[in-house]
């Protein structure tokens, strides 16, 4: 497993505190009665493959967590609120955890290169043979994409119902203070942990 320094040289935009100034001023809200929305996203980006002591693996992997200036809005009487811009945090920080557990499984990705070099359709040549690794690389870097979004979805809100997910359900939107202030803490000690996220959320019974 990569170190969480490892970890966070690879990742932009996370940590990160968020201030007022990520959202957006509206005098109105678009979803009463909450006053207050943070939209974040994260994104994997362009890799190479190298070959090092026998294995293939992925060089300068990225991945970057950002505040949607689009989709983050607050009113001006939930800018008074510390406690809401916790709440929010906290959908800031559950979408960079899910984005650090996803770049911990592109860092741990490698392939034999003796491996390779006998699967059938890896080609003949040590250019095919990274053509084709940098190929099966992808397709897992895609799939891993694809598993953290869903993740999100489940936690912070679906992004094509716009139903609650897990957190705002169970915070109540950040109004049910004693799960609130059970979900800083976990989110603060994962924070400055290299623990797997999904997992730590599994074994409390978060999701299953």
């Amino acid at each position: 497993m990569a170190t969480l320094q490892e970890v966070n040289a690879a990742m932009t935009g996370f940590p990160r505190n968020l201030t007022w100034a990520n959202f957006r001023p509206v005098q109105v809200s678009p979803s009463p009665p909450h006053i207050a929305q943070l939209s974040a996203a994260f994104a994997t980006g362009a890799f190479s493959v190298h070959l090092v002591n026998g294995e293939y693996k992925i060089r300068n992997p990225r991945v970057t967590v950002s505040p949607n200036s689009s989709g983050s809005w607050a009113t001006n009487s939930a800018r008074s609120s510390a406690d809401l811009l916790l709440h929010e945090q906290g959908h800031y920080d559950i979408t960079g955890l899910i984005a650090r557990d996803l770049i911990n499984k592109v860092l741990d990705l490698s392939f034999d290169q003796a491996v390779i070099a006998v699967v059938r359709g890896s080609g003949n040549t040590p250019r095919e043979h990274l053509s084709y690794a940098t190929r099966q690389f992808q397709t897992d870097v895609t799939r891993f994409g694809n598993e953290a979004r869903a993740l999100s979805a489940r936690l912070n809100s679906n992004p094509a119902t716009h139903a609650d997910g897990i957190y705002d359900t169970q915070t109540n939107h950040g109004l049910n203070t004693t799960q609130q202030n059970s979900w800083n803490g976990r989110l603060q000690r994962l924070k400055s942990a290299n623990d797997n996220f999904e997992l730590m959320l599994r074994l409390e019974g978060i999701i299953r």
